[in-house]
């Protein structure tokens, strides 16, 4: 008896997770108000028949078809439970805290950064000579940034570096292209 217990508690978590992970996913890139009815209504169910295998298995299906459509549509979910944030400006003592420094060039369609323990300026200098050495980088604006992982959220801020009109079109440019900077950031 215990065993099968043990089987429904891993198949409710894992059913769980992905329903959270789906609700993250769609909460970032600003779809989550087409899917609330359905997300609440999963989440009932399973609270009610957390230990009816069927609805579990059900539930899972419901969400997993959801998720198909999303990735026929183009997006990434494999970075369901991480996110991405902006918090304002930064200056050298963030590195007690934890944070380190970027680069980040914003080209069309395209990112390029560098990151490392040389000053932003020094960093700037690197990425430039790496894409002329490339030849294949597009022009591209340039973002002082510091950066680090809290928890699964990819915290970024300006750095004293950034002027604030130039911090300005950075945040413009985040708020328009979240889940295409923390696709292509998951990493750092």
């Amino acid at each position: 008896m215990r065993p099968i217990f043990n089987r429904l508690a891993e198949t409710f978590s894992s059913t769980w997770r992905l329903l959270t992970d789906t609700t993250n996913f769609l909460s970032r890139i600003g779809m989550l108000e087409k899917y609330e009815t359905e997300l609440r209504a999963w989440r009932e169910r399973l609270q009610r028949s957390r230990n009816n295998q069927t609805v579990l298995h059900q539930v899972r299906d419901e969400i997993v078809a959801v998720r198909r459509l999303l990735r026929e549509q183009g997006h990434d979910l494999r970075l369901g439970s991480k996110d991405i944030t902006l918090e304002g400006f930064r200056h050298d003592d963030s590195m007690a805290e934890g944070f380190k420094r970027m680069v980040l060039g914003v080209a069309e369609n395209d990112l390029y950064w560098l990151t490392g323990e040389a000053n932003h300026i020094e960093l700037a200098d690197r990425l430039d000579q790496a894409c002329r050495e490339r030849r294949g980088c597009k022009p591209y604006a340039l973002h002082c940034l510091w950066y680090r992982w809290r928890n699964n959220v990819l915290v970024l801020s300006g750095a004293a570096s950034e002027t604030a009109e130039m911090f300005e079109e950075f945040r413009k440019y985040f708020a328009k292209n979240r889940e295409f900077l923390l696709k292509k950031l998951s990493r750092v």
